[in-house]
């Protein structure tokens, strides 16, 4: 995994990969007319595309072994479950949506505390 992309690289494609969603738009019809705008969300395929990886490939390394590369994964992925979860929290996004993009990320298989810190 970290052979196709080094930590230092994987780093700055998920950064540019969250200021791109935080800083794009979308516009979006409203049922009385006009339009309004949305922040693209974060997703677990999005952010596979960002750093080039199947979404196994990303939850295996989020949860493996520890190493820089991994860690980076990891931190991307809580902060895309918390913004799921604070999205649901917000009426902003349906709650069977929610659970099923949170189940998709297997944030219980991870083990925060090992690899989250470093």
């Amino acid at each position: 995994m970290s052979r196709k992309m080094g930590a230092r690289r994987m780093e700055e494609a998920v950064r540019a990969y969250f200021a791109r969603c935080d800083g794009t738009r979308e516009r979006v019809p409203q049922k009385g007319g006009g339009f309004s705008e949305r922040q693209i969300p974060y997703t677990l395929y999005g952010l596979c595309a960002a750093v080039s990886l199947a979404p196994e490939e990303v939850l295996s390394a989020a949860h493996g072994q520890g190493d820089a590369a991994g860690t980076v994964l990891l931190r991307a992925l809580v902060q895309v479950a918390a913004y799921i979860q604070e999205r649901a929290l917000l009426g902003e996004l349906n709650g069977t949506a929610a659970q099923a993009a949170l189940k998709e990320l297997n944030m219980k298989a991870l083990s925060l505390g090992k690899n989250y810190n470093k």
